[in-house]
């Protein structure tokens, strides 16, 4: 009966050291997300500021960020630049560029383009950028950014913005 008593006695503690090997795997994943998308946005674009502004949506599968400076510029990340060609500077050159996305997104799709799009693009305006091209210019708008996105099969467009007071 001793022999029972003592192993009462011992104190019977639970393994954390797989607990704590999730953890740390939960965190460097959230960590290299995290990174993907910062790559993807400029840090040089100030959004414009809107009374309503909603953040993207959790449902959507994938999403092209395209950066338009205040010069009308698209900035393209490093991850997305095709060719080192990271500023497209011409609506032709922006056109060109999505019609290369879209058919990547067919082919992601299984070659049917009777489907549209799985991609979002959010189009992140500098607040300086002018909505049409000024007269003179060669540089485009955010609404011929717009319009190429959509000539190349493009149909969810969205703009960001920060959500404030314009006081």
């Amino acid at each position: 009966m001793s022999a029972h008593g003592a192993a009462s006695n011992d104190k019977c503690e639970p393994n954390l050291i797989p607990l704590l090997d999730l953890v740390l795997q939960l965190v460097m994943f959230f960590m290299v997300c995290a990174n993907f998308v910062m790559e993807q946005v400029n840090e040089t674009i100030r959004l414009p500021v809107a009374l309503a502004a909603a953040p993207l949506g959790a449902k959507e599968e994938y999403v092209i960020f395209l950066n338009v400076d205040k010069n009308g510029h698209v900035l393209l990340s490093a991850l997305d630049a095709v060719g080192g060609d990271a500023v497209l500077t011409n609506p032709k050159r922006v056109e060109n560029y999505m019609r290369r996305r879209y058919a990547e997104d067919v082919r992601a799709a299984g070659g049917d383009k009777s489907k549209p799009a799985r991609s979002v693009i959010v189009l992140r305006a500098d607040r300086e950028a002018a909505f049409v091209r000024r007269a003179g210019s060669a540089n485009p708008g955010v609404y011929e950014v717009m319009k190429a996105c959509r000539a190349a099969g493009y149909e969810k467009v969205q703009l960001r913005a920060v959500a404030g007071d314009r006081r």
